[in-house]
């Protein structure tokens, strides 16, 4: 007997419509790396939270804490963050990777397309380059924040209390939660290709 196809998407009893979102698996042989910041414009700290996972969606490892000071923007924070997410990557091995995240503009800047602003984009640019050499191949995937929900949940806590956290093996209960429902899949709401 057939296995039921997937609902992917649905409308909730108040008329509400929802989709449902569902973890996929990067190019073979590779970790999935999902990576997100927070910035405080106040104290110009930039915040990471990343989560590092095998092909077969198995939690690696995962980073949450500062990941620069002295940050003049969002675009700084991002590259700051993309930076300590990667050396994470690069402290634990492997030789392939593909990083989500959805900031579309970080993505560019280290892929060539975008050439950076001024030259402490360009240092902090140069910084996130070192890390990705130490890859045999890197891959990129913008992604919206649904997707990225235990990176962006990590970045906030790491923001809100101004601590770090290192986990490899087993993530903390409240991240495990998240991750497991990326893998089973979760309904989000909807919004249309032309809001976003």
């Amino acid at each position: 007997m057939a296995a039921a196809p997937i609902q992917k998407f649905m409308v909730t009893e108040n008329e509400i419509f929802i989709h449902k979102i569902v973890w996929t698996r990067p190019f073979a042989g590779s970790w999935k790396l999902n990576y997100a910041y927070a910035y405080n414009q106040t104290s110009r700290k930039a915040f990471v939270g990343c989560v590092i996972r095998f092909e077969n969606a198995a939690f690696k490892a995962l980073l949450a804490g500062a990941a620069g000071q002295d940050a003049r923007s969002t675009s700084d924070a991002a590259l700051m963050a993309l930076t300590a997410a990667v050396g994470l990557a690069v402290s634990q091995g492997g030789d392939f990777l593909e990083i989500e995240g959805e900031n579309e503009t970080t993505f560019s800047l280290v892929t060539g397309q975008t050439p950076p602003s001024d030259e402490l984009t360009r240092e902090l640019m140069f910084r996130c380059l070192r890390e990705l050499q130490n890859f045999r191949r890197v891959e990129f995937r913008h992604v919206k924040p649904d997707t990225n929900e235990a990176a962006n949940h990590l970045a906030g806590m790491a923001m809100e209390t101004e601590e770090s956290w290192f986990y490899a093996d087993n993530p903390p209960p409240e991240v495990a939660a998240i991750l497991d429902a990326d893998v089973n899949g979760r309904y989000v709401l909807w919004e249309h290709p032309s809001n976003l």
